[in-house]
């Protein structure tokens, strides 16, 4: 081989290394539970040559950009109405925030910022409105808890992981009805997903929770002629995804008497109710997060599995209609079965098992709801109610002329269909707009096809709901 062979050969190399080596940027990163956004983004119409309220309103904007990038950090594909409810919190959860670049183009204040937001602090906002979304998942608790080698009469451990997950909005799995549960071995299931999964299966659990707690007296000693002892515990959880098989695992947490020596009859009850305190606050918010992270995103179809018992013959196609009606566009059901009076059915739509459960309870009476299941007691099935008149109001800012009104107006015609009806009210440069057509209320699908179009037409959106959306006609950033 040649000198200058060689030569390239090294540069080549060197280039590889390089590009290997390169870092990846993100516009969000976290360090010690805490979000660092680098990239907040704000804009804001300068109205009356007024820049500093333009600059504040940019500012808000910014804040709320910082907390839906870091929510979307947490759950990726989360919806615009949950990440909206977390940015109406953003005065409370941005710190640390320093304008990096501002630039003012015609009447358009534009800003860039850096912030923080804390993971934990977020959490308190986000994580219930996740576990609301996916319609308050169902979690069993299996607890191996042994003090001095011997299983307490009531476990410290267990009474304090129901308290966290019951509080946080969990549905928890009945014990004492539950067969399954009692006759697993805790020792033998901590370490046996497959074990806890086909568990968690059979009882129609979303998530199951096992911990592992032991303590006990670690040392004896004569002190100053009394009998004294130290203290020692551990406790760790682990919470196994029915529908993935997929395992969180918290920290091991210790605790005692250290080198401190205590009287005897102290015990480890303490230890374990902090020990199971911090692990649950550790893993609760990443079963939501990951649960929502794997489950599908807001425009896509989900099924979700229907139980409704005491029902005859002759009122599963009533029963059918009504759940065809609910899956709505798109959607679908499948009857899987139809025995001793209980029919099975699938339903395959863009909405919850919660959303479900709400829809069954005018004339079933519901008896349980996980993340992909109903099950109910059938009553008597109501013919279906009339169309209801959805309204949705649009408000477009800096709309500066009659062509550009109008070609907003014949698109949203469009998108509303015969069946809608768009009015508008423009005075430069705000165009108002009203659109009212019969679809099921509160379908945010509505809004979010409405969004979508007008991303379309070169207008960004500052807000938007089911029933509202705000915009500006004008460039936009990403």
């Amino acid at each position: 081989m040649t000198h200058i062979m060689k030569r390239k050969l090294f540069v080549l190399f060197l280039a590889l290394l390089c590009l290997n080596a390169a870092p990846s940027y993100s516009s969000v990163r976290t360090e010690k539970d805490t979000f660092f956004i680098d990239d907040a983004q704000g804009h804001a119409v300068i109205r009356s040559g007024n820049t500093k309220t333009a600059r504040d309103e940019a500012r808000r904007m910014a804040y709320r950009d910082a907390v839906s990038k870091a929510a979307e950090a947490c759950v990726s594909g989360l919806s615009a109405k949950v990440k909206s409810k977390a940015a109406d919190k953003s005065p409370s959860l941005v710190k640390n925030f320093k304008i990096t670049s501002e630039t003012i183009s015609g009447d358009t204040l534009t800003l860039t910022a850096s912030c923080t937001v804390s993971a934990k602090s977020l959490d308190g906002v986000l994580g219930s409105e996740v576990i609301s979304m996916l319609g308050n998942p169902r979690v069993m608790i299996l607890v191996d808890e042994q003090v001095g080698g011997k299983a307490p009469f009531i476990s410290t451990v267990e009474t304090e992981l129901l308290r966290q997950f019951e509080k946080a909005g969990y549905l928890i799995v009945d014990k004492e009805q539950a067969e399954t549960l009692l006759a697993l071995d805790p020792k033998k299931a901590f370490n046996d997903p497959a074990m806890l999964t086909a568990a968690a299966k059979t009882l129609r659990a979303d998530i199951i929770v096992v911990a592992r707690a032991t303590g006990g007296v670690t040392a004896r000693a004569q002190r100053f002629g009394i009998k004294m002892v130290k203290i020692g515990g551990s406790v760790q959880v682990k919470a196994v995804l029915t529908k993935t098989a997929y395992q969180i695992t918290s920290t091991t947490y210790h605790g005692g008497s250290g080198s401190n020596w205590v009287a005897p009859n102290s015990g480890v009850g303490g230890i374990f109710k902090s020990g199971a305190a911090r692990a649950a606050e550790e893993i609760i918010y990443k079963i939501a997060y990951k649960m929502a992270s794997t489950s599908p995103g807001p425009d896509s179809l989900i099924t979700v599995n229907v139980r409704v018992a005491g029902v005859s013959f002759k009122d599963v196609e009533t029963i059918e209609e009504r759940l065809r009606e609910f899956a709505g566009d798109g959607g679908n059901i499948f009857e899987r079965m139809y025995e001793n009076d209980t029919v099975e059915i699938d339903v395959v739509s863009a909405k919850t098992a919660r959303n479900l459960a709400s829809f069954l309870s005018d004339y079933a009476e519901i008896k349980g709801v996980t993340a992909q299941t109903v099950t109910a007691q059938m009553g008597n099935v109501p013919p279906p109610p009339p169309p209801a008149q959805v309204v949705i109001n649009v408000y477009i800012d800096n709309v500066k002329n009659d062509s550009d009104a109008h070609e907003i107006e014949k698109a949203l015609q469009e998108l509303a269909g015969t069946a809608g009806k768009v009015s508008i009210s423009y005075s430069n440069p705000a165009l108002n707009i009203t659109i009212t057509y019969s679809k099921n209320p509160g379908d945010s699908q509505d809004s979010d096809a409405i969004v979508k179009t007008l991303k379309g037409m070169d207008i960004r959106i500052d807000d938007a709901s089911a029933s509202s959306i705000k915009g500006w006609k004008g460039s936009i950033w990403w």
